[in-house]
């Protein structure tokens, strides 16, 4: 790849942080979201989706991940949800309140 810097043009300008950090990595995020709903939903009426969740603390942050596995994509990470509200009036992250976040979802 260093072999190939000299064949840059003197007026390219690496992007900012604020670009990586901002619009590139809001583009990454479209386009991996795009593929992996692709690859999800292919076939999926011939082998259905799977709906997985699970509740995860991270940080002191009380998290409820939800994640769909297809026959071409074994998982995708689809939300991850602050629970910290729900956690705050005295629930738990139990079975049916994570049934009650995927169910949106599906």
């Amino acid at each position: 790849m260093i072999k190939n810097a000299r064949f840059v043009p003197v007026t390219y300008v690496p992007p900012s942080r604020k670009d990586i950090g901002g619009r590139l990595l809001i583009e990454n995020y479209n386009i991996h979201m795009t593929e992996t709903t692709s690859k999800l939903l292919q076939d999926a009426e011939l082998f259905g989706l799977t709906a997985m969740g699970d509740g995860a603390t991270i940080c002191k942050y009380p998290l409820t991940n939800v994640l769909f596995a297809g026959g071409y994509e074994h998982q995708a990470l689809i939300d991850v949800i602050d629970s910290s509200n729900h956690m705050a009036i005295g629930g738990v992250k139990d079975a049916r309140y994570i049934a009650s976040k995927i169910m949106p979802l599906m």
